[in-house]
């Protein structure tokens, strides 16, 4: 990616600046052809039996992102949206449509929701869902911006008809989010379930999102096809479901082509967002908090001492067809928080070799083809010494 982006999140201090940059630690992108199955997920999780269901129908998945650029296999699945995409200094007049995306990222959160699948692109796991695409300045020089035009987003969502909101960016604990915290509470407030990526910082710094610690808000871990954490999947108490994120289809090349590469929280926070469509679809009258409490409690997690949650995968990796075929999971009250409890849940990470595992040392990155698949540097340009710590917000967790 270009502007902003870097690889391995390291600090960049400039002047006053402090810009920060959030990747996918390995992975070589491959082409399409490759002998990997970039779409085994779906078969794990038994997506054409659930479609016979639920696909996702009546829902609107917001997007916030990179924009969307109109490929192959979105015809029809993509509403209009809006972009507040921040103009350069130098050139304040000029405008951003919602339907281009300068460097794919969001291109392919949309694709693993409700892509079709046709020319080589990614089955999406809500085909009948709708993306309601929100452009911000994920991935430009620009990338400073991301934070307030996200929080004018999120408004915008709850505004627009969204039952979900997908949030595959994120900011450190440091940046401001006196804007972002009263834009989530608007959107709860409206009845909107939000998910956020934890981030791919776990094999170096472990920068977590913080968006993810907000009360109520979902945040999403990656695993891998057999659902053991990813090396590089940002961990913490405020992981709260996981969802695959290794070989997948990506935008690469400039947005040009398809790839096989590391999607990152990214990716498994679109499935995550994806299937809360999929149980939504099936029970319109459900309340976000029954839908979050339901894909809670199916979770896939092999526990370990007794453990509910792990900070590598939270309550374990989405199995949606356990709501929607085996008919598992109570949805309980419709306006009670199900991560709300008076105290944290005991954590414990499960040992290597086990299912959600902590995951092995992370191989060093390799160079990729074309687009490097890295969480967008994404948040805001900090002023250094005016010691803005950011609001620290005790997420509220299930009983």
């Amino acid at each position: 990616m270009r502007g902003t982006i870097r690889r391995h999140g390291s600090w960049r201090r400039a002047a006053a600046v402090i810009v920060v940059a959030w990747t996918v630690s390995a992975g070589t992108a491959l082409p399409a052809a490759a002998d990997t199955d970039p779409r085994e997920y779906l078969t794990k999780m038994k997506a054409q039996e659930i479609w016979k269901v639920a696909d996702g129908t009546g829902i609107t998945v917001a997007v916030i992102d990179s924009g969307v650029k109109d490929v192959p296999g979105l015809e029809g699945r993509v509403l209009e949206g809006v972009s507040f995409m921040e103009p350069p200094f130098e050139n304040p007049d000029v405008t951003y449509p919602p339907h281009e995306d300068f460097v794919g990222h969001g291109t392919t959160m949309t694709a693993a929701i409700v892509g079709d699948g046709s020319a080589n692109s990614p089955q999406g796991l809500a085909p009948g869902a709708k993306v309601l695409p929100i452009r911000t300045s994920v991935g430009t020089p620009m990338a400073f911006a991301v934070a307030p035009e996200a929080a004018k987003g999120i408004r915008y969502a709850a505004d627009h008809g969204a039952k979900v909101i997908n949030l595959s960016l994120g900011v450190t604990e440091g940046w401001s989010m006196d804007k972002i915290k009263p834009a989530v509470e608007y959107a709860q407030s409206k009845g909107a379930l939000i998910f956020a990526a934890m981030g791919n910082e776990g094999a170096d710094n472990n920068y977590n999102n913080a968006i993810a610690r907000l009360p109520g808000v979902l945040g999403v871990g990656a695993v891998d096809i057999d659902g053991e954490a990813m090396p590089f999947t940002s961990h913490g108490p405020d992981t709260d479901l996981s969802a695959p994120g290794g070989k997948v289809l990506t935008r690469c090349n400039k947005n040009t082509t398809w790839c096989v590469g590391d999607g990152g929280t990214s990716y498994a926070t679109s499935l995550a967002s994806a299937s809360a469509a999929l149980v939504w679809s099936a029970h319109p009258d459900w309340t976000a908090n029954q839908v979050a409490r339901v894909l809670i409690e199916t979770a896939g997690f092999i526990p370990e001492h007794d453990a509910k949650r792990s900070d590598w995968v939270g309550y374990g990796v989405v199995r949606p067809r356990t709501v929607l075929l085996d008919h598992q999971g109570n949805p309980g009250a419709p306006d009670t928080d199900p991560l709300a409890s008076p105290a944290p849940a005991k954590a414990v990470t499960p040992s290597a070799g086990q299912t959600a595992a902590a995951p092995h040392q992370a191989k060093s990155a390799t160079a990729e083809a074309g687009i490097s698949w890295t969480w967008p540097a994404v948040g805001a340009v900090i002023a250094v010494g005016l010691g803005i710590a950011g609001t620290v917000i005790v997420k509220r967790r299930r009983r």
